[in-house]
């Protein structure tokens, strides 16, 4: 059928049946798909790569144009004259056309293709139209996704940016909701605090999306069953139809939404909660459309929730300290001391998490580089809470050594398999922060590749005063997988080794012993010991 017209067109140009059969088994075992036109751009040959990509057989494109089938209507419903199909110009203008276009399935869906079709010639006459094609919807979504996440961070760390450098309420407060509103895909999005006044219990601070009169003839949200378990218990709340919520027009007078109230149908609210556990309020969202806000959009919003919790406190904290001062009535150096003080510490930690995105996501799938500095993310957390309990002051080395230990390792480290040994020694907060992350890096080494990877393998750490104002920390891993050095260095590899050395004035040595990693760490004697 199709395939007689092909041997019939090439019978005279090959050398024997031998030669056709090799050119049909090329054209059957290629990867792409590829169609063979008459002078009417009928369909007279597709290989089996065209019937999947089309879900059309050959017999069933009989009769009409190619593109009645496939190519006659654009993604947004209207029609798509032959005319104007830049495929169809390849034979009457007797050229090679090549694009990127929308193709229709046989089921109905769109799919994104790139094409080229190439006039057939035979004798000097061009006879048909040969057109290859490829799906590229795989790799436009690919494309799409990293756009997208490349526009989350930058948001990210433009937002990062600006809190590390204010301490004002309401300049935090707006940023904030404005990079939620945007990142989670919201129409509107709102931060209330949570206050309790006579007749409300949620003021509304920032708005984002919709002009503050929106929100201004209706009264204040109460603690309903919809608000409540955000602004009292804690508990983010995503749902893609508040309305089918058996908790939604529970509430009197309105048993809803207000007459004139913006449209929600999408809603979500994540609560802003204070280190001491305090909910300063929440971040609330909505969309007219339904199923709006994915998981997605929950992570990023409570991981902005989470700066702005931060930085909320460090102004409160401000505010407090300056009122402090002019009620004792301070100098105005020692004011501009403890304010660039606050400062310097949101910018040192907000810094830090900006550069740690920004290397870990050069170079590595998107899933995997996500995971990865999630985990570095949770470490740097852990070890500032530890030094938040301290109150900014020194820190034990061995509990920043149990601290960075425990999430990866749980019961593992109490269990016997892994060791601390060493004397009493108290370390600064830049101290224990920076290594704080190198145990991290220590330990998800271990688990995934090293001696904690099987049921046997130890972990020796101990530290020591060898003398000359020098502290020295060894790792020794035992027992677990013969180890190989690595053919190249990895960013966890690179932070010990440059950037923890940096952040401790010292050297970092790693060795890749078979018998297990040996990682050696050596630093100036703190000052303060116990």
């Amino acid at each position: 059928m199709a395939n007689d017209g092909i041997s019939n067109s090439r019978e005279t140009e090959s050398n024997g049946p031998s030669d056709i059969g090799l050119l049909q088994a090329v054209c059957e075992n290629a990867s792409g798909a590829l169609f063979v036109l008459d002078e009417k751009q009928r369909c007279i040959y597709m290989n089996t790569a065209a019937v999947e990509l089309t879900g059309y057989k050959l017999e069933e494109l009989q009769g009409r144009p190619l593109h009645d089938f496939i190519h006659h209507t654009h993604p947004d419903g209207s029609h798509y004259p032959i005319e104007d199909c830049p495929i169809d110009r390849a034979f009457p203008e007797s050229c090679r056309q090549r694009g990127h276009d929308v193709f229709i399935h046989r089921d109905g869906h769109f799919y994104d293709v790139a094409y080229t079709a190439s006039p057939l010639e035979r004798d000097g006459v061009v006879v048909g139209t040969v057109v290859e094609v490829r799906d590229i919807s795989a790799e436009l979504a690919a494309h799409r996704a990293l756009e997208e996440e490349t526009r989350t961070l930058e948001t990210l760390n433009r937002t990062g940016s600006m809190l590390a450098g204010t301490l004002d309420l309401e300049e935090i407060v707006q940023a904030v909701t404005d990079a939620a509103t945007e990142l989670s895909g919201a129409q509107f999005g709102a931060f209330f605090y949570n206050t309790v006044r006579e007749g409300e219990a949620m003021h509304l601070y920032t708005l984002s999306g919709a002009p503050r009169e929106a929100f201004s003839a209706f009264p204040q949200p109460r603690h309903t069953a919809i608000f409540g378990p955000t602004f009292v218990g804690g508990t983010a709340i995503r749902l893609d139809d508040v309305r089918s919520d058996p908790r939604y027009g529970l509430n009197l007078p309105f048993n809803g939404l207000p007459s004139g109230h913006l449209p929600v149908t999408s809603y979500l609210a994540v609560p802003v909660i204070s280190r001491t556990g305090e909910i300063h309020g929440a971040l609330i969202f909505g969309h007219a459309e339904q199923g709006i806000f994915s998981k997605r959009s929950e992570r990023i919003v409570t991981s902005i929730a989470a700066q702005a919790s931060i930085a909320i406190d460090n102004a409160n904290l401000f505010t407090a300290a300056q009122r402090q001062i002019a009620e004792r009535e301070r100098s105005e150096a020692h004011q501009k001391l403890l304010a660039q003080e606050l400062n310097h510490r949101v910018k040192n930690m907000l810094a830090t998490v900006r550069s740690i995105a920004t290397q870990t996501f050069r170079g590595e799938a998107t899933d995997t580089a996500r995971n990865v500095f999630e985990g570095r993310l949770l470490a740097l957390s852990k070890s500032h809470s530890l030094i938040m309990e301290k109150n900014w002051k020194d820190v034990s080395l061995e509990a920043v050594v149990s601290t960075g230990l425990l999430p990866f390792l749980g019961e593992i480290a109490m269990s016997g398999r892994v060791l601390l040994e060493g004397e009493a020694i108290q370390l600064t907060p830049k101290l224990a922060l920076a290594l704080g992350m190198g145990i991290h890096e220590l330990a998800t080494n271990a688990v995934k590749y090293g001696a904690m990877k099987n049921d046997v393998g130890k972990i020796e750490i101990r530290w020591r005063d060898i003398g000359d104002n020098t502290l020295c920390i060894t790792w020794v891993e035992k027992d677990g997988p013969a180890v190989a050095p690595p053919n190249s260095k990895g960013f966890g590899t690179l932070l010990l080794e440059r950037g923890l050395a940096h952040e401790l004035d010292g050297a970092v040595k790693i060795v890749h012993d078979p018998a297990g990693l040996i990682c050696e760490i050596r630093m100036p004697l703190p000052e303060m010991t116990a």
